[in-house]
């Protein structure tokens, strides 16, 4: 899977990736889109304030059924913490590549923050809630099993 960010080879800047991540993409996508264009400063902001459950992220898309927070002004909108964490490991990670470039810290900004589906897998449970085992070859519940992956790009 290629990339949609074209990394100039002129270019500096920090880049991060985090690859099987076990996390909801569609978290991932909403947060990435929040801290894109934004300042490194304010983008770590952004995240600290989603994991200590300060500020939520508005959702632009699969918010069907979610709740509104009045801090939103009415929007839909959700704290997704697990996924804060791990966006926020991969922009400390983009902002210490970017400091061994001798790259200013306070004109850093986030060019690119992007989340893919890297992985489904099928899995299927065979046992019911009490215990009981199903015959062979019957699944019981089929869920897949979806791992993602992350790409954060700073530049001044």
């Amino acid at each position: 899977m290629t990339s949609i960010y074209k990394y100039g080879s002129q270019e500096q800047g920090g880049k991060a990736q985090l690859k099987d991540l076990d996390a909801s993409y569609k978290d991932l996508s909403q947060l990435c889109r929040a801290i894109r264009r934004q300042p490194l400063l304010k983008a770590k902001k952004i995240l600290n304030g989603v994991i200590e459950l300060k500020q939520p992220i508005q959702y632009y898309k699969f918010k069907k059924g979610m709740g509104h927070r009045s801090q939103l002004k009415g929007q839909p909108g959700r704290w997704p913490k697990k996924e804060a964490k791990m966006l926020l490991t991969a922009v400390n990670n983009a902002e210490a590549n970017a400091k061994s470039q001798g790259l200013e810290v306070a004109k850093l900004v986030v060019k690119a923050a992007i989340a893919y589906k890297q992985n489904t897998m099928k899995r299927h449970r065979k046992y019911w809630v009490t215990g009981t085992v199903l015959g062979y070859g019957k699944q019981a519940i089929w869920a897949n099993y979806v791992t993602a992956r992350l790409e954060v790009v700073l530049g001044v």
